[in-house]
Formats: structure tokens, sequence, C-alpha cells
């Protein structure tokens, strides 16, 4: 079914020599003329054969070119023989930056003594000499760094919670879902703290419309080519679902990204599923995540991310996958989605719908009237489950995403509208909805999307389902690619997102033939960066049987999406 919508790195030191002080006097306990020799270096990448005067100044070419040793050795806590089997099997290899950023530190020639043997051209090289374990130890020395006391003040609290859970009868696990991070402040706090529980992850998995639109899309014979062997980034992680689909769709490395606490439980589903040598998980707003992810700068081939809120913007995620998308995709890289659409449409109530309820539910509250509390019922956008029946007049964009090329932060639009009354009722507000495409190829316009959707996928459409743990979709890649797409409209199988009501103060008495014509302003919200105002201007334009035309007064009505 379709429904019609008009568009508007050994620990030995390095080499050194001892220099005799003034008197001649080489007493071994006088060290204070010990200094390091000044031994040129060849860089970590084969086809570098620049010789470099000292091993820092290796290290130091090694960082420009894309690999940053000493972060690499810190993340990986690699010990002095692992930091000299990586440097000889990247050299062995010949191994490019790029194939570097790929690695996750757990790759078998660590522990692989063969690799402690010298590479030719290579054995005396100062890199090799290099004692990251005392540069590492000589940063970190005096004081404890605010980092390391947060951690262990994180931990100590940790800590508290759990006996204080095990007192009160409540589970450790529920304890430590409950816990906000202490890395979000403000706005920020309130919002990932939200994402950190057992429910809303429920929810949205369940959202069958949703899940098994992502999983066709990542799973699909049609799409292997875009995920076999690539390189994936999973914005907003989650539960890591998606992050899972990847993996088993053949992705040879996924970077999970969440700034909840979710993420923790993220790492413990991959770990049970036994995609830990595919996927790695980074918990950290994306923003913030620039020293940890260097190496993968515009290395990443598919970004996946399910970022949409109700009314489509609410939360305001999308700014984030937007600045992964300009940081790591790279130019020819696959977003999914690709394309959003928001549309509007006005809407009646037969009488038991959920629009009129709102405010016929306090005309009799068990024999007592309440219409206070109707106060301000008109001011919030309410989200609900609308019935197909409730919309009476065509559906019109309000506002196309093209995600691929959107600006990197919150969209904002003013859109005029004009919609077409198909029945003679009380129309008690508008409704609006999106639509979500996930297209095979890059840089497609949005005049040449499909038509969205609207019946849902079954679970039979989707390959890979039948797996488990960790097998991976072994079809035959097609290449031919296979476009994706659904809606959140009254016209499908309703989603968790739902359809968002604006309910005007006073109905509109119309009848078919009657145009609502007027504007819709949305931006975001200056009390809360993450909710949005939405002001709606609207009239009515009624030509009647006699070719008389009149015109209301333009009203105007303001919302808050939160």
């Amino acid at each position: 079914m379709e429904y019609r919508v008009e568009k508007e790195a050994d620990a030995c030191p390095a080499k050194a020599q001892f220099v005799a002080d003034d008197a001649g006097n080489e007493s071994d306990d006088d060290f204070e003329g010990w200094v390091e020799s000044e031994q040129p270096t060849r860089a970590l990448f084969v086809d570098d054969t620049t010789l470099y005067p000292s091993p820092e100044a290796a290290v130091e070419a090694t960082k420009d070119q894309g690999c940053d040793l000493r972060e690499l050795v810190s993340k990986w806590k690699l010990d002095s023989f692992q930091v000299i089997r990586f440097i000889n099997h990247v050299r062995r290899a010949k191994l490019t930056a790029a194939d570097v950023a790929n690695l996750t530190g757990q790759e078998g020639f660590f522990d692989d003594d063969q690799e402690l043997k010298p590479v030719p051209g290579f054995e005396e090289d100062g890199l090799l000499q290099l004692d990251f374990d005392q540069e590492e130890s000589n940063s970190e020395s005096g004081e404890t760094s605010l980092a390391e006391e947060l951690t262990l003040l994180r931990r100590a609290y940790q800590e508290l919670r759990m006996q204080y859970a095990e007192r009160v009868g409540v589970s450790s696990e529920d304890a430590a879902t409950q816990s906000v991070s202490m890395a979000s402040t403000g706005e920020d706090s309130h919002y990932f703290g939200s994402y950190a529980g057992h429910d809303i992850h429920q929810t949205m998995i369940s959202d069958s419309v949703r899940t098994l639109s992502y999983a066709q899309f990542i799973l699909s014979p049609d799409n292997a080519h875009l995920l076999r062997g690539k390189t994936v980034m999973d914005v907003g992680c989650g539960s890591g679902i998606l992050s899972l689909f990847c993996a088993r769709a053949g992705a040879k490395q996924v970077i999970a990204i969440d700034a909840s606490d979710v993420a923790l439980r993220a790492e413990a589903n991959v770990m049970q599923n036994g995609f830990s040598d595919v996927i790695r998980v980074y918990r950290g707003k994306i923003e913030e995540l620039d020293t940890q992810l260097h190496a993968y700068v515009g290395q990443v081939d598919f970004l996946v991310s399910e970022w949409m809120g109700y009314f489509l913007l609410y939360e305001s995620m999308l700014p984030s996958v937007l600045y992964a998308r300009d940081r790591y995709l790279r130019k020819e890289g696959i977003l999914a989605p690709s394309h959003c659409r928001m549309l509007l449409a006005a809407a009646t109530d037969h009488g038991d719908g959920v629009l009129n309820e709102r405010f016929r539910f306090w005309d009799n509250v068990y024999g007592f009237s309440m219409p206070s509390m109707t106060k301000g019922l008109t001011e919030e956008a309410a989200t609900e489950e609308v019935e197909q029946a409730a919309i009476v007049s065509n559906a019109v964009s309000i506002c196309d995403l093209p995600l691929e090329t959107l600006a990197a932060k919150q969209p904002e639009f003013i859109t005029p509208f004009e919609l077409k009354c198909t029945e003679t009722c009380p129309v008690f507000g508008l409704v609006a909805w999106f639509d979500t495409w996930f297209m095979p190829s890059c840089r497609l316009p949005t005049d040449r999307l499909p038509a969205c959707r609207t019946d849902p996928i079954q679970p039979s459409e989707v390959d890979g389902l039948q797996l488990s743990g960790n097998q991976i979709c072994e079809q035959q890649p097609t290449g031919k690619g296979r476009a994706v797409s659904f809606t959140t409209s009254p016209f499908g199988k309703q989603t968790h997102w739902k359809q968002t009501a604006f309910l005007f103060k006073t109905p509109i008495d119309a009848h078919a033939g009657m145009l609502i014509k007027g504007e819709i302003h949305v931006h975001a919200s200056q009390d809360n960066q993450r909710e949005l105002d939405v002001e709606i201007h609207y009239e009515t334009d009624d030509q009647s049987e006699t070719n008389e035309k009149r015109v209301k007064s333009r009203l105007v009505q303001l919302f808050s999406v939160r």
C-alpha cells in the first residue's frame, strides 16, 4: 500500500653513552652525566624511507601519518614484547595506517613469538628500543590525574550502590542500570541517563517496523557488498543490536559508540555473542572521542544510526550523526538511513479517537468534572497513535532531510503548507509523522526516492534472522543494492514513534474541498537544546458553490515538543 504525498610499542632502554665529568670521575654512583644518544630511526611504515634524527621524531612522524603509537600502546595495554611484535608485524606485513586503524589489539600476532624475529633492514632500529611503559610512567608520575581520580570515585560510588542494592533487595544489575553517567552534565545527564535502563531498549527493539527495516537493509545479500569486509560505525549503539546485525553481515570491524551507561551492556552483549573480535564499543559522546577514534578519520565505509525521535527531530541526536559523517565516513561511504521526510495532514476525531479523548477524559472523572486539567493541552504536542480514518486531508511534505548532504547542525525550518479537506467534519488539529529511506547508493536526490513502503516488513523477508550467536551470513553477494523504507504514518503499522498531534484551541468546522493554509515553524527550544518549539500559523480558505471566496483571519498557536 502507498499513500499519496504532495511534496513542497622490548623494554630495553635506548642506546646511551656515559659522559665523564670535568674531574674524569666515572663513579658508579654518579649518573648525572648519563645522556641519551640521538639515534637515526625509520618511521613505522615501510613506505616511509625517511631517516629521522631520533626515535621520538620517528614516533611523531608516524603520528602525522595517521598512527599514534603511544595512544595505541596505551589503549591496547601492550607490554614491551607485544610492542615489538606489533612494530615488526606492521613492517613485515607492510601494513598501512589504514590497515592499522582496523586492528583491535586482540589479533594473534600480538602473542606470536615469530614476530620477535628482526625484520630485515630494521635490526638496529631505534623505534624497537623505545620504552613506552617508561614514557607512560613518567607522564603519569607526581599527582594522580583528575581522570584517574574520577575513575576511582566512580568505582567507589558504584560499589556503594551495589552494597545498598543488596541491602534493600534490588538486583545489582538494576542498580548499575539506574546509575547516571558522571561524564554527562546538565541536559545531557538526563537525556543519556534515560537510555541506561532496560525498558526503552526493549520498546525500540520490539518495534518490528523499525528493527526489521534496519535488519533487512543490513543483512540483504543485495547489500552485502556494502558491509562485507568493511569498516562500520554505529552512532548511539544502545544495546548493540545494529552493530550485531552488521557483524553478522560480515563487517570487518564495527565501531559502536554510545554516551549512555548502556554502552557497558552493549559490550557485554557483544562478548556474549562471540563478536568481540569484530565489534569494539566506545563509551562517550562522538564529539568528545576524537583522540580515541583518530585512526578512523575518513576510513568508515558504512555509518548506521537510529537517531530518530518523536516528531523526527526531538532529542536533537541528528547533529552527532552528521558530525560522525563529516569526520569519519569516507567520501563514497553509505549512510543508513540516508533520507527522511516529515509530513503533515489535517485530522478529525470520530467520537472515540485519541485526539478528542485528551479533552473528553476530564469531562467525567468518576462523576467529577475537571476542566482545569485541560489547561495547557493545546500548548504541548501530543504523541498519539492516530487512526488512519482520522486523517481528513492530503498529506504534504514539510521538510526533506537528505542526510548525506545536510549541514551538521540541528535542522530548523519554516515551511508553508496547504491542506485540502476530504470530508465534512470538525478538524481537531494537524498530525505529523515521518518516512525513512535506506538507499544503497550515495547522493541520491530526494526527488528520485521510491514510494515509501507502508505495509510492514515480515521476518520471513529478512535474511539471516535464523542465525544465532556469531554466525555470519554466507549468501553470495549480488551487488544489486536493495532500498528499504518505512513510514511512521497512520497508513502503516503503528511504531513506537506514533504520530505527533498539534491540537487546535478551537476545532475547525471543515467541509470537503476546504483549504487549511499556513506555515509551520520548527526551532530548537531556547530552554532545552533537545526539545523543540513549534509555531503553526493557519487560516481556512473556503470557496462556496457561488465562487464567493471567504478568507478567515490567520491564527497562530505555539507548541512545545518535549
